[in-house]
């Protein structure tokens, strides 16, 4: 049975990036909506990174709340709308931060064009236990182009399946659709437009099983928690082939254009709810006494201090993204966590409980 090669991957991903902000950087000194949308031949490359722009406005607009202040006003409100249309019109992004996230839409879509199974069941797996369709999985629709129609079914079918999906089930779904194989575009046309930038290796895109046994500890995720909050990046996207393209040449005549603009906040309650969130269990409440001599063991080598230190810590994020960023930073690799085990995957559910 052949794997992905998430090693291969992200290395190839990281030169892509670096080669596409090596020319535009050498004439910016940052980059803004619209360039992005523009910037380079595979536009779902694009798209992901605008996918990722989108998210963390909701990650910050659903962070701005004080014990000192209503948010939860309808003035209040109001002004916060009118300030995050503003800001929407005017993203600008320098190199030191949007390299990263390039690299990271060329993994997505690398992942997504050679194995939709492995991608959908990052990006859900991402989303937490469950699944809210019309928030989680809606909202990023006009965010995917590559094997568009496996998505249309992939949300129809979620949707029948209710307004909460388990994110099980919503990966084994995917899996039962990709049976059609009428459903995934041209796979050797959309790799031509990596080709474009730096060929890539095919033979090297997927290794055996028996290679690559640990496949998920490879894998450098952009793990984002989706805020229910009503924003939208809006863009109109027209109706051209995955392959038109303003990095090897200037476009020619229909532009895309992006619109850039924050809906209105139009639920109060929705809002108030989100901001009363603030108030989360800690870490050390959720995990049972008895398993901490596992996570001990099994994630810190036996060190107790550090294990104590790394739920501190935990708690003081503002949110699950970046307890999940602070951790793969400090702890995943240093000390080689296999997700496969039962104690990494029981952590991360804790983890993700505290901020549910």
């Amino acid at each position: 049975m052949r794997k992905v090669n998430i090693s291969e991957i992200n290395d190839y991903s990281r030169r892509f990036a670096r080669v596409i902000c090596d020319k535009f950087f050498r004439l910016n000194a940052a980059i803004n909506g619209k360039q992005i949308v523009e910037l380079c031949e595979n536009r779902q490359i694009n798209l992901f990174v605008i996918k990722t722009i989108y998210i963390k406005w909701q990650e910050e607009a659903n962070n701005i709340r004080s014990p000192y202040f209503d948010y939860s006003a309808p003035e209040v409100m109001q002004a916060m709308t009118a300030l995050m249309n503003v800001l929407s019109r005017y993203i600008s992004i320098k190199r030191e931060t949007f390299e990263p996230i390039l690299a990271n839409a060329v993994v997505d879509t690398l992942l997504l064009t050679i194995s939709p199974l492995d991608y959908y069941t990052k990006e859900f797996s991402a989303m937490g236990k469950q699944i809210d369709v019309a928030l989680q999985v809606k909202t990023i629709a006009k965010y995917f182009k590559v094997h568009r129609t496996l998505f249309d079914h992939i949300l129809a079918q979620l949707e029948r399946e209710g307004s909460i999906v388990k994110t099980d089930r919503a990966i084994a779904l995917v899996a039962i659709l990709l049976n059609q194989k009428s459903m995934l575009d041209n796979k050797e046309l959309i790799l031509q437009t990596f080709d474009k930038v730096i060929p890539l290796n095919y033979s090297q895109l997927f290794v055996s099983e028996q290679e690559n046994p640990f496949f998920a500890n490879n894998l450098e995720e952009t793990t984002f928690d989706i805020s229910p909050l009503k924003f939208d990046l809006n863009f109109k996207e027209e109706s051209k082939s995955n392959v038109t393209s303003s990095y090897s040449r200037p476009i020619a005549e229909e532009k895309p254009i992006v619109e850039e603009k924050f809906s209105p906040l139009s639920n109060p309650e929705l809002a108030r709810s989100i901001m009363e969130k603030s108030k989360h269990q800690s870490i050390k409440e959720i995990i049972p006494f008895e398993k901490r001599s596992g996570f001990t063991r099994v994630l810190f080598n036996g060190n107790i201090g550090e294990f104590e230190e790394a739920l501190e810590m935990i708690d003081r994020c503002p949110n699950y993204h970046e307890a999940i960023m602070f951790i793969k930073d400090r702890y995943f690799r240093k000390y080689s966590w296999d997700l496969e085990k039962d104690e990494v995957k029981e952590f991360y559910e804790m983890v993700a409980e505290k901020f549910d």
